[in-house]
């Protein structure tokens, strides 16, 4: 017997395949592709996102006698689509959630931000979903009767399994979810022109949702579909960050920090965002988030450019020799939400080169995600490692210089797909082969530590060279 966890991110979709005691039998990867352009706009389309998952199912080459007892399918969060509520057939684009062609309603909003701000624990921001549904009701303003405008999981799972569905942990990402009840509000909604009664239904993380019956998946016909979270809690999930302070960062196409906070909701006053963890049988917990836009996609832009040669390439970097730079390619967002940053770079002499530069980028992601640390500890929270997790955790560049910007201890999960774990164990608490989170604790061994080895006043000085540097790209006037 086997669970499948499906993973589908941004830049690919990815099957794992574990067994009940969650360990890899086998695994499969199909990229997506994603448009973007000066506008702000990042898209895909949801042929394409479903053609990634099913080419990343069939590769596992699932026979009759792999029995799969359990589906858990994890989804990128705060990227949308309208589609037919009838047929599931899509009716627009995949707005992708780097996506800020929707800053002008947000900005023509910001009297409320603080309303929206306790009732939801996020600020308004193109990121989060509401925003991207206004904007996109008035791209397609004919849509058909039984249209519907949703985050991705909803259409995804009405392929699978003919549910109109959402779970609480992706709603919370949304503006329209009331923390303190667990709930859409139609108060919120009224914010952004939409209807409640028009949303998915909410559900747990780890509830049956129901059983796959998809024409494209004949081998998956019959299974349940018992666990569904957006993907970052799932990551902290794997992670085994279930207690308070307990943080986890996914260096992926952006840099995902998340610290659990326990049960009690906690609004940030140093500009993070709140939202739920995830809600289970045995418990419910929220955390706080920061997000570098760009992480493995600055690394990517690099390559393009010719300033890498690829992502192995990382480690032969020169120290940076002075040069510093915010890698805010995408906008900025938590702590400082400026979706019109961009990125900038100082120090150079004619004595640097583009690998100067380079290594400047990658340092620059692990300042950034050093800067949300900070914002989590003036929150009074108290975070005495970091678990990391995602493709440029191979770096031992970036990794070293994380911990020594972060002054903590930087741990290295043992897998590349920390989503696609978590999402798995959450499928087994939904089929009821593991009972609570305690199952999990033991599962959990760093692959690699890093700890500081600079003083605290070096990183302090670097930061604060690196935050002047970011300065440039907010007062562009």
């Amino acid at each position: 017997m086997a669970l499948l966890a499906i993973d589908q991110g941004t830049s690919s979709s990815k099957a794992i395949l574990l067994d009940h005691g969650y360990q890899i039998i086998a695994k499969a990867t199909s990229p997506l592709q994603v448009d973007h352009n000066q506008s702000g706009m990042s898209q895909t389309t949801a042929e394409k996102m479903w053609q990634s998952i099913t080419d990343a199912v069939n590769k596992l080459n699932l026979t009759a006698a792999t029995k799969i007892e359990a589906i858990g399918l994890a989804n990128q969060g705060e990227s949308i689509l309208a589609w037919d509520r009838v047929s599931g057939e899509p009716l627009t684009p995949i707005i992708i959630w780097q996506d800020s062609r929707s800053a002008l309603l947000c900005q023509e909003r910001r009297s409320q931000n603080q309303f929206v701000l306790n009732k939801t624990g996020l600020t308004i921001d193109p990121y989060f979903v509401a925003p991207k549904m206004l904007w996109l009701k008035r791209q397609f303003p004919n849509l058909p009767t039984g249209a519907v405008i949703t985050t991705t999981d909803s259409w995804l799972i009405f392929k699978l399994t003919q549910q109109f569905v959402t779970d609480k942990a992706t709603a919370s990402r949304s503006l329209l979810f009331d923390l303190a009840s667990c709930t859409w509000q139609q108060q919120l909604a009224d914010i952004w022109q939409l209807d409640i009664n028009e949303l998915p239904t909410l559900v747990n993380n780890d509830q049956i949702i129901g059983s796959v019956n998809c024409q494209d998946l004949p081998q998956l016909k019959g299974v349940p579909l018992t666990a569904a979270i957006v993907d970052q809690p799932a990551a902290l999930f794997a992670q085994n960050c279930f207690e308070l302070g307990d943080a986890k960062c996914t260096f992926g196409t952006g840099a995902f920090l998340l610290t659990n906070i326990g049960d009690g909701i906690k609004i940030s006053k140093n500009g993070l965002a709140t939202s739920l963890a995830w809600q289970i049988k045995s418990a419910t917990a929220y955390y706080l988030d920061g997000q570098v836009f760009t992480a493995a996609s600055a690394v990517d832009w690099l390559i393009e450019n010719k300033l890498l040669t690829s992502i192995s390439e990382i480690d032969n970097l020169p120290n940076a020799n002075g040069v510093v730079a915010s890698p805010s390619f995408a906008g900025i967002g938590a702590p400082l939400w400026r979706p019109d940053a961009t990125a900038s770079i100082a120090g150079l002499g004619l004595n640097h080169s583009k690998s100067h530069i380079a290594s400047a980028i990658v340092d620059g992601i692990a300042a950034a995600v050093a800067d949300l640390l900070s914002a989590v500890k003036s929150d009074g929270v108290k975070i005495n490692k970091l678990r990391v997790d995602g493709g440029l955790t191979q770096s031992n560049k970036l990794m070293q210089m994380q911990a020594d910007l972060a002054q903590i201890p930087v741990e290295v999960f043992a897998h590349p797909d920390a989503t696609a774990i978590g999402v798995g164990y959450l499928a087994g608490l939904g089929a009821g082969i593991s009972k609570s989170v305690s199952d999990f604790n033991k599962a959990w061994q760093p692959a690699k530590i890093y700890t500081p080895q600079i003083g605290s006043d070096q990183a302090q000085d670097y930061l604060n060279r690196w935050r002047s540097v970011q300065s440039v790209s907010l007062n562009r006037e």
